[in-house]
């Protein structure tokens, strides 16, 4: 209750801030050539195999280039690779652009490519790192100079598109490098658009253009990547004339700022989706009975139980009133479009009523206690949700204490296990069902090229064997087929319990640029353009 009442005061500071302000837009950037963007959460390191999370593959995409990269609307294209082949069952060959230079104008080879795979599974990475993205990967092999060729440990049909977060360091310069040397800019060799010039973590990153790119030239020469975390203050930031651009937009100022004829709101689709996580395993740290006496098996091992907790959620109220019309009610774990989703799945019931029949009939007539916990300040909304959740557990009689976190809080003791019911935003990068099922979904623990993200500790055999089979599947009728029937698996299961589907949203100063709005909510410096 207490985070419901903070953010209900930081809404009207918001709000306040942008009436204020809306006729006092600040005066440009120091200059044409510099580009300053104010960004929610900025990178948890400068070495791009550190972390998945969504906000540090944003900031290092400006320096580090991967295989291949998505478009704005999550079309897959070449990037460092210009073509790809399957040579059989296990063989992939890419062959690599020979017009490419490093940032120290070194060229580009096949070598940093072998490097660089083999390097990301050895990486000890604050949120699971990128071994995920690897995990079908058995050797690489340099063919020559510019073809590298991918041995697998089977049928990889997912391959390509997961490369597009394996970013591709140097590797000279990367050789034994940890983070400190990353950020000391030894090592944040790169062959993307801009080059590293310092960091400060909570703070700033600078870049600059390096002209020797191999793609289309980025249009200011300087750029900062300002970290302001807090909602109003890079609304107020940008009004202000400080930044150009802003990540995140609260859903409070939308409607304010699109008033501003001197701001544009820029708005896509979101591969967000807010999830919440029960506890997969039989003892849980942080759920007791109402007397605080820990349970011998946890309530969330019952699927009644985790039926009830989706019944609770009002998902029309949540998109409508918590998140002013910036969201949508998710049926589905994966937005609807993704490869492998069902079609015409079953709208999510909100029924608290026979939420409460069900926990009655799994032997909680008077509920439960437990500790929910979520992050404060990676999506815009994300704590007001979480405070919403606890309302909505309440009226079917769980007592549920909200701990809305920082990120880096959350998600270090998300890794570790803490937590016995968590609500997070899922992103899949990919496309395609498979990631999910593999990386969120398979049981943890019995194979490291799988359950990187499961967090949770939810094991399912029958999800395990999905898994795999669909990832055997090289035929796209068949591997549809599968993952469908996967994820109907764990939709009946309520494994996951989806919550939103996410929009993403930014605000620029329409004077001075534009930007091009991404399904990934990626805030990459190149998509900024000057004002037409």
């Amino acid at each position: 209750m207490q985070v419901a009442r903070f953010m209900g005061r930081g809404l009207g500071l918001a709000r306040r801030a942008l009436l204020g302000m809306a006729l006092a837009f600040g005066a440009a950037s120091a200059s044409a050539q510099d580009l300053t963007i104010g960004v929610r959460s900025g990178p948890l390191s400068i070495d791009p195999h550190f972390s998945s999370a969504g906000q540090h593959a944003s900031a290092l995409r400006n320096i580090f280039d991967a295989l291949v990269r998505r478009s704005a609307d999550m079309e897959l294209q070449p990037n460092l690779a210009l073509s790809w082949r399957s040579i059989d069952t296990t063989t992939w060959e890419f062959a690599l652009r020979r017009d490419v230079r490093w940032h120290d104008g070194t060229p580009f080879t096949a070598a940093d490519v072998k490097f660089s795979v083999e390097r990301i599974p050895t990486v000890v990475a604050g949120t699971g790192g990128l071994a995920a993205y690897v995990r079908s990967i058995k050797s690489a092999e340099v063919v020559d100079d510019h073809t590298v060729r991918f041995t697998t440990h089977g049928p990889a049909p997912t391959l390509v598109a997961e490369l597009d977060r394996v970013f591709i360091v140097q590797a000279r310069a990367a050789q034994g490098a940890d983070n400190a040397t990353f950020r000391a800019g030894t090592a944040a060799v790169g062959t993307g658009p801009y080059r590293y010039v310092s960091w400060e973590p909570r703070g700033d990153l600078v870049l600059e253009r390096f002209d020797g790119y191999w793609g289309e030239r980025p249009a200011h020469g300087r750029v900062t990547f300002r970290e302001i975390g807090n909602d109003s203050a890079r609304v107020s930031a940008l009004l202000a004339g400080d930044v150009d651009v802003i990540n995140y937009v609260p859903p409070s100022a939308v409607s304010t700022l699109a008033r501003n004829a001197q701001v544009a709101v820029v708005q896509a689709p979101s591969i967000y989706v807010f999830l919440l996580h029960p506890d997969g395993r039989d003892q849980s740290p942080l759920v007791t009975d109402n007397e605080g006496k820990p349970f011998a098996v946890s309530p969330f091992r019952d699927v009644r139980v985790r039926r009830a907790l989706s019944l609770s959620i009002n998902r029309q109220g949540m998109a409508r009133n918590i998140m002013e019309g910036l969201a949508e009610p998710a049926n589905t774990p994966l937005p609807a479009s993704f490869f492998g989703v069902p079609p015409n799945a079953r709208t999510l019931r909100y029924d608290p009523a026979e939420a409460r029949r069900l926990l009655a009939e799994a032997g909680y007539p008077r509920g439960f206690k437990v500790q929910l916990h979520c992050t404060n300040d990676r999506f815009a909304g994300d704590a007001r949700v979480c405070a919403a959740l606890g309302q909505s557990l309440a009226q079917i009689g769980i007592t549920a204490e909200v701990n809305a976190l920082p990120t880096s809080v959350y998600f270090t003791n998300y890794t570790r296990g803490d937590f016995s019911l968590a609500m997070n935003g899922w992103g899949t990068l990919t496309g395609d069902a498979t990631y999910m099922l593999a990386s969120l979904l398979h049981t943890r623990g019995v194979d490291p090229r799988f359950g990187t993200f499961n967090r949770m500790r939810y094991s399912n055999p029958a999800i395990d064997a999905v898994t795999r089979e669909s990832l055997a599947a090289m035929e796209e009728g068949q591997r549809r087929a599968i993952l469908e029937r996967g994820i109907g698996t764990i939709m009946e299961e309520h494994a996951i319990i989806p919550i939103v589907t996410l929009s993403a949203v930014w605000a620029v100063n329409a004077r001075r640029v534009s930007f091009t709005a991404r399904m990934d909510e990626e805030t990459l410096a190149a998509s900024v353009r000057p004002a037409p």
